[in-house]
């Protein structure tokens, strides 16, 4: 059995030497020993490269972050730490863009536990995770991932203010909201929803405005203007399909409406190759 004493000092060599030398060590340091193993090659490797994994308490602040919706406190704590991509992480793969996917897939998992134990459906949460994995596999520089994973932690803080704000809310404005986001293909109206949800449509609507900050025909377009966000990034529908389906009239009033509030056109956004 190897010393521990003897390791120590391996170790010690390994920092102040190079990758090459450390990863000789790392053999001789654990030649005729059953402790051989390749996660102990990495380990020595990535010490000797002065590889370092964040600190655990820094990711559940971060994760914990998302599961309070603090969308704010999250981009000052990304300000903090480095753009590099290796930046704070562990090497699952010799490949630069496979390292990051595999990273983002982690943190995927990690990031819709955390929401789901602060109260978001597990529907949600596990669908959201699948679609950035799946939007992940159709990246094609470390970039593109990086941004990715920002939009998908994003994505989720934003979703969980909202739920929080939401559960704050009144019964009647939380039932509205409930039918809107169930419903982004129909052609719903103040007056339909009112009728539906058993509410008089004019006191709904001073309600809608007054907790919300927005009335209810402005907010089923805010709504369906982010559902198009997501269609156009994912490239699998034209734009006719997308004015279709989320219940537009026709295509060129999509078009407005969607240039209106995003500031560029549905062909642009598509255009622009996001992940």
């Amino acid at each position: 059995m190897t010393d521990k004493h003897t390791v120590s000092a391996n170790e010690q060599k390994i920092r102040s030497d190079t990758p090459e030398n450390a990863a000789k060590c790392t053999m001789v340091s654990t030649t005729g020993t059953d402790e051989n193993t390749e996660p102990d090659k990495l380990l020595y490797v990535q010490q000797a490269q002065d590889f370092f994994h964040e600190p655990v308490e820094n990711e559940n602040t971060v994760f914990a972050l998302v599961a309070l919706g603090e969308v704010e406190k999250i981009l000052e704590n990304k300000l903090r730490y480095d753009a590099d991509p290796d930046s704070g992480k562990g090497q699952l793969s010799d490949d630069p863009l496979r390292n990051q996917i595999y990273h983002l897939v982690v943190c995927a998992a990690l990031v819709a536990r955390a929401c789901l134990a602060a109260g978001m459906s597990e529907e949600t949460a596990y669908t959201l995770s699948d679609l950035y994995i799946q939007r992940a596999d159709k990246c094609t520089t470390v970039k593109q991932v990086m941004e990715l994973n920002d939009d998908m932690m994003m994505d989720y803080a934003g979703r969980m203010r909202r739920l929080r704000r939401t559960k704050r809310l009144s019964v009647p404005v939380r039932k509205a909201i409930k039918m809107i986001s169930e419903n982004t293909g129909k052609n719903l109206t103040a007056k339909s929803i009112a009728e539906t949800i058993g509410y008089d449509r004019s006191h709904l609507h001073r309600l809608f405005k007054a907790e919300i900050g927005m009335g209810i025909h402005e907010y089923i377009s805010a709504v369906r203007i982010n559902a198009a966000k997501g269609m156009l990034r994912d490239g699998d529908h034209s734009i006719a399909d997308i004015a279709s389906l989320l219940g537009f009239s026709s295509q060129s009033h999509f078009c407005r409406a969607f240039s209106k509030a995003v500031g560029v056109t549905p062909k642009e956004y598509k255009d622009d190759k996001r992940p």
